[in-house]
């Protein structure tokens, strides 16, 4: 009787979410190989626009494939194409490649034959980069390559991180000033006391060891969200949609095989951002613990340098790193104000 009732769990859920396969399922897809890596990308939204939104997902080892389904995207969509892109090692890539190409300029090579490949495939679009956290890095490090720009109509920046080397240590003094407010709340103290005191060291950044951390410090923070309580729209698929659309669990593995593996803890765009003459729109959380206000401030003045007028700079006030779900109508009206005055 057990296994007949199992049996007939089963099929319910065989049903239902066969029911939900059509809705998972909409868009086009396509793959890019390179350098021992075969990486997705899920393009949705309206194509026929002739604007083509190029996520550029955080991490790294974050994944495009799991913010196709938030809500904030699925507006935007309406206006836009979308290409949802895992990078080599991230997400839903395959293939096995070499950690050696765990590289910006590796990462760069993969972006540029994305680009490629929407334009023939889609007729010479329009492109705009959105990228977030590690994605407005590595956004960055292509448009400051060669005359690479010339193929990108526009560049959303947001929350970036272009120079971890000067912005990590002020991301520890976050963690450390954060860890201090919850003692004198009385907060966990014994743990936040070893927080602040191992921050006070002015540890290494440089030196994995040291990042690890302290990331495992800043994720207990508000870092991310300023007010973690906050009710936000999240992705909408569950574990029905799930099992029936093109997501599976290697977006939660395939990072954690990447990240130690690739070292960006001295990465520096800063300079070579002057180079970037693309329409830009930088967009950061002003309580962002991750990469802060002041490499907000960083990227905008860095980006064509002093003397470039086609840049705009918006602070979420209310956010902290996730201002795309936290202040959504003020990002999503800014976001369209920027592309369509493109």
């Amino acid at each position: 009787m057990k296994n007949v009732a199992i049996l007939i769990s089963l099929t319910l859920v065989m049903f239902l979410s066969a029911c939900e396969k059509e809705g998972f399922y909409q868009g086009d897809h396509f793959f890019v190989k390179n350098a021992g890596a075969e990486m997705p990308v899920y393009v949705k939204g309206n194509i026929q626009s002739g604007t083509f939104i190029l996520f550029l997902h955080g991490g790294p080892g974050g994944n495009a494939s799991l913010p196709s389904f938030m809500p904030v995207s699925q507006k935007l969509e309406n206006d836009y194409a979308f290409a949802y892109w895992d990078q080599r090692g991230s997400g839903l890539a395959m293939g096995n490649p070499d950690p050696r190409t765990f590289t910006v300029e590796q990462f760069v090579d993969d972006l540029d034959l994305v680009v490629e490949t929407i334009k023939r495939r889609y007729q010479n679009p329009r492109i705009v980069f959105y990228g977030i956290s590690w994605g407005g890095a590595l956004g960055s490090a292509y448009l400051s390559t060669g005359n690479l720009q010339d193929k990108i109509d526009g560049f959303i920046c947001m929350d970036s991180g272009h120079n971890l080397l000067e912005g990590i240590p002020k991301s520890v003094l976050f963690v450390k000033d954060y860890a201090q407010q919850q003692i004198d709340l009385g907060i966990d103290v014994a743990y936040w006391t070893e927080a602040r005191d191992w921050c006070a060291t002015q540890p290494d950044m440089t030196k994995k060891e040291n990042y690890f951390k302290y990331d495992g410090y800043l994720t207990n923070t508000n870092a991310y969200r300023k007010d973690p309580l906050q009710e936000v729209e999240g992705p909408e698929v569950g574990a029905l949609g799930t099992m029936n659309s093109y997501l599976s669990l290697a977006i939660f593995f395939n990072g954690k095989y990447l990240r130690p593996r690739f070292n960006i803890l001295a990465l520096n765009l800063s300079p070579a951002m002057a180079r970037i003459k693309t329409p830009t729109l930088v967009i950061w959380g002003r309580h962002d613990g991750v990469n802060t206000i002041e490499m907000g401030f960083d990227a905008y003045n860095s980006i064509g340098g002093p003397d470039f007028q086609e840049k705009e700079l918006v602070i979420l006030e209310n956010s902290a790193h996730e201002g795309y779900i936290e202040e959504q109508e003020l990002f999503i009206h800014s976001f369209r104000g920027f592309v369509d005055g493109l």
